[in-house]
């Protein structure tokens, strides 16, 4: 009776470890919502940057995952960079926040649409190897459309966005549908919640009262690992307030001395 005993038990002890084997295996992080497929790497995490899919949050760390409908938040002295599968690469710098809004994979096996958006704080795009309007990049002020290109962005609290372009071009979209092609290297366009746009310029003071150059822009003049070239300085994004002052100067001297000719008729 027992001998007969001893092989039902260890056949059941087996399949108890098949079934827990398999729960454990759904029941991890790459399994967390089968509506959101993986979709590319982290390659730097400094410091703590958080995924939260869904109601699971996780600390994202080097090598890790991510995945469609994942949003990214990075702490005060936090930076991530990420690797999409498309090639798609992204820095994010500190107090960011990101969401992967799209990524949807063709017939053929390709990507046919990429979709990012982004929510607060500072970021880096490089466009990856897909066509050009595969991608969409969204700000609580603005679309951004992209053209083969390098940029920098910076969403402030109020939602108001700065594009700063590094190579290439973007489109540039408010959400009343007010639009410009932006193609100045080393210039900035600001888009505002109440849908003004502004000419290429370079960074001031007055841009966004406030705001830093370091903090709106912090990945310029440095190298990265999604991009390690050392692009512009930011000596030549910031306005120079010697060539202001002097145009001022020129202004004003050219008002005095009109004012001159016309006191002073001969």
């Amino acid at each position: 009776m027992r001998s007969n005993l001893l092989p039902s038990l260890r056949r059941a002890g087996q399949v108890v470890v098949v079934f827990a084997a398999i729960w454990l295996a759904f029941d991890s992080p790459a399994f967390a919502d089968d509506g959101a497929p993986e979709i590319g790497t982290a390659l730097t995490i400094k410091r703590q940057v958080v995924a939260t899919l869904g109601e699971e949050k996780r600390d994202l760390q080097e090598g890790g995952r991510v995945h469609r409908s994942e949003y990214l938040e990075t702490g005060s002295e936090a930076q991530a960079e990420l690797k999409l599968d498309d090639q798609t690469k992204l820095a994010l710098g500190p107090n960011a926040g990101l969401k992967l809004d799209d990524f949807v994979i063709g017939n053929s096996g390709g990507i046919t649409s990429i979709g990012v958006n982004f929510i607060k704080g500072t970021f880096r795009f490089i466009t990856g190897s897909e066509k050009k309007d595969a991608y969409r990049i969204d700000t609580p002020s603005a679309t951004i459309g992209v053209r083969g290109t390098v940029f920098d962005v910076y969403v402030d609290g109020n939602g108001d966005t700065l594009v700063l372009l590094q190579e290439g071009e973007v489109d540039i979209c408010t959400k009343t549908h007010t639009c410009r092609r932006h193609n100045t290297v080393g210039r900035i366009v600001r888009a505002t919640v109440g849908g003004i746009l502004s000419a290429p310029l370079k960074f001031s003071k007055d841009l966004i009262p406030g705001l830093g150059v370091g903090t709106a822009f912090p990945f310029v003049g440095k190298t990265l690992r999604i991009d390690p070239i050392r692009r512009l300085k930011t000596a030549d994004i910031i306005a120079d307030p010697a060539t202001k002052a002097g145009r001022s100067i020129t202004k004003g001297a050219g008002e005095i001395g009109r004012s001159l000719r016309k006191a002073i008729p001969f």
